[in-house]
């Protein structure tokens, strides 16, 4: 992390923002208000939190529009999420990556093409006809198979593999260990055994996609599991053969998405729910944390359970649930007080 070092008014021009209050405070980093010291500037995202401004030490706060009545030094700005990246990548300085060129102890194909100002870290293979567009960075030990394209700024972190074939656009963010381009899971079963099926696909990942660690994305058995500009996929996720998902989606972790599922533009899926095989979930399409598809989602419906269901039915249910003992106790009375009332009828 790298120190600041700035006055409230320096970082308030920085990131476009106006000083309400004294803005010759010096601000050596960032922290949430509830943990900020005399010098950092923290940031105000919800109106609903505005009471911690009365304990907070920060040197000064990020607002909104809707800005707070307090005494400490404010950064008004039109967006406070937009404002705290821009602190954020200010403060994360340059990054443990290699530099520019081939590490001496890279092992690279005479036929693989390097634009200038691509870094291909300590370890890393690069495979025959291989391209690494300009400003891509590969850590240590990462793999780029034959004939796979990596895009213009992207940055395979270490362990990172991308297998034969595949190609990944600008931008992208591709997290420690995870596998591009691995075998599907497919078999048929004959002769008293599961024999395995060749998967002679791709994967075609688009621009400013994000992948976390050790996330997997298969190729496909015919054409291409494709991943759509702009998605965000985080740690531990499995995308099966020939998915496809759209722009702008995001996967929590350890979401499973079975074989040759279409995923709308701009779906989401919360912490380990997933998707059976073969299932269209349409645009803007929202899934609850631990929730499994097994039908066709229409476009901006919002899911839950298992299976799952149209959110507020789910929701309902869960309410039910919650109630069945005493629901259960009072049924049980009523067939007491009905067998009694029978009984005195004969």
């Amino acid at each position: 992390m790298t120190e600041l070092n700035l006055t409230i008014s320096e970082l308030a021009r920085r990131i476009g923002g106006q000083v309400v209050g004294d803005g010759g405070g010096v601000i050596s980093g960032i922290a949430p208000l509830s943990s900020a010291g005399g010098s950092d500037v923290s940031f105000l995202a919800d109106e609903r939190h505005s009471a911690r401004l009365v304990d907070t030490q920060a040197v000064a706060v990020i607002v909104g529009a809707d800005r707070p009545s307090t005494e400490i030094p404010l950064i008004c700005v039109d967006n406070v999420m937009s404002a705290v990246v821009a602190v954020l990548e200010m403060s994360a300085g340059p990054g443990d990556f290699p530099q520019p060129g081939v590490h001496p102890t890279a092992v690279v194909a005479e036929d693989a093409a390097i634009a200038d100002g691509a870094a291909v870290g300590p370890g890393a293979v690069v495979g025959s006809m291989a391209k690494i567009a300009a400003g891509a960075v590969l850590c240590a030990n990462v793999t780029v198979g034959a004939d796979a394209e990596i895009g213009e700024e992207t940055i395979l972190y270490p362990g990172t593999v991308v297998i034969s074939g595949c190609r990944i656009g600008r931008r992208c963010r591709i997290g420690p260990n995870a596998v591009i381009g691995s075998s599907g899971f497919g078999y048929y079963f004959a002769e008293g055994r599961h024999n395995r099926i060749p998967h002679i696909g791709t994967v075609e990942i688009g621009d400013e996609v994000d992948i976390g660690a050790c996330s997997c994305v298969d190729r496909g058995k015919f054409g291409a599991t494709r991943i759509g500009d702009g998605t965000k996929i985080d740690n531990f996720v499995q995308v099966a053969h020939n998915v496809r998902i759209g722009r702008g989606c995001v996967l929590a972790g350890q979401v499973g998405i079975a074989g040759s599922v279409v995923l709308g533009d701009y779906t989401a899926f919360g912490g380990r729910s997933g998707v059976s095989d073969n299932i269209t979930v349409g645009t803007g399409v929202k899934v609850a944390g631990g929730s499994v598809i097994f039908k066709d989602v229409p476009d901006g419906a919002e899911v839950a359970g298992y299976p799952a269901i149209q959110a507020l039915k789910q929701l309902r249910a869960w309410k039910i649930i919650s109630k069945l003992p005493e629901l259960r106790e009072k049924v049980r009375q009523l067939e007491k007080r009905l067998a009694a009332l029978e009984s005195a009828d004969h």
